[in-house]
C-alpha cells in the first residue's frame, strides 16, 4: 500500500467520522432548542379540583429531608397526575385548580390554587449548557477537519454557520 493510498483511505474514514460526529452533535442542538421551545410554548387554560394527593420522600440534590407531593386532578374529561418537590403542590382533596397546559407536548406549566401559582416547567440551564457545548464541539471538529485540509475550509464554515442557524429555526418554526 502507497503512501498516496493510505492518505486517501484515511481521509475517507477521517470524512465518514466528522460526518457522524457533526450529525451527533447537530441532532443534541436541535433536540435541546426542542425542548426550550416545548417550555416556552403558548398554553391552554383548563380548571378541574384535586381528588387525591400523596406524599412522599424524594432524594433530591443530596437532600434526604425532600417531601415529593404527587395529586391528581379531575378536569372533566381528562385527568392529570402531578408530581413536583414542591410545598405549593400540598393541596387537600377537593381543592379547585387551574392547570395551564403546554400546547407543544401536552405537560402542564404552571398550575394555580387558592391564589398561588406553582411553576412545573423544566429549567433553562441544562439545554442551554449542552447548545452551548455542542456548538463549540462542532467547531472544534470542523476546524480540526480544516486544519487536515479535508475539507475544503470556506465550503465546511459556511456550512457550520448556515447549520447552525437553521436547525433552531426549523424547530422553533415547527412548534
Amino acid at each position: 500500500m502507497t503512501a498516496d493510498r493510505l492518505t486517501r483511505v484515511l481521509r475517507k474514514v477521517f470524512f465518514t467520522a466528522v460526518a457522524l460526529v457533526s450529525l451527533l452533535l447537530g441532532g443534541v442542538v436541535c433536540l435541546m432548542c426542542q425542548v426550550l421551545a416545548g417550555r416556552d410554548a403558548p398554553t391552554y387554560r383548563v380548571e378541574g379540583h384535586v381528588v387525591s394527593h400523596a406524599r412522599g420522600e424524594l432524594p433530591v440534590g443530596g437532600n434526604e429531608d425532600a417531601v415529593s407531593h404527587t395529586i391528581a386532578v379531575d378536569a372533566g374529561d381528562r385527568h392529570y397526575r402531578v408530581t413536583a418537590v414542591d410545598p405549593g403542590l400540598d393541596l387537600p382533596s377537593g381543592q379547585p385548580v387551574t392547570l395551564d397546559v403546554s400546547t407543544a407536548d401536552g405537560s402542564i406549566a404552571y398550575l394555580r390554587a387558592g391564589g398561588g401559582v406553582v411553576d412545573l416547567r423544566s429549567g433553562v440551564v441544562r439545554p442551554v449548557l449542552l447548545i452551548s457545548t455542542a456548538l463549540l464541539a462542532l467547531g472544534a471538529v470542523y476546524f480540526g477537519a480544516v486544519r487536515l485540509n479535508v475539507y475544503p475550509p470556506v465550503a465546511t464554515w459556511l456550512a457550520l454557520a448556515l447549520g447552525a442557524l437553521l436547525a433552531p429555526v426549523v424547530v422553533f418554526v415547527r412548534v
